[in-house]
């Protein structure tokens, strides 16, 4: 059975997990229109990627705790989908 995730991330000025236990998900994240700069997006194994104010980017089956936003404080982005277990 699948259930329904949606949250939303106060993002820091530090790199922080989607989740702080493992959760496999397919969902969709969406860096808030209102954010005032680019957040980073990291799997804490390669360089952050800048992302964008408004973007949204598709993941399929990931762990959301192997993901790590950053940003400076008050910045959000937000978690849409589905348990993938």
């Amino acid at each position: 059975m699948r259930n329904t995730i949606i949250f939303g991330v106060a993002m820091t000025d530090e790199l922080k997990p989607l989740a702080t236990q493992k959760t496999i998900a397919t969902f969709t994240l969406t860096a808030s229109h209102k954010n005032t700069q680019d957040l980073l997006l990291s799997d804490g194994k390669t360089d952050p990627i800048d992302v964008a104010p408004g973007t949204q980017y598709y993941f399929e089956r990931v762990n959301l705790a192997d993901i790590l936003v950053k940003s400076k404080g008050g910045e959000m982005v937000f978690v849409v989908g589905h348990s993938a277990e």
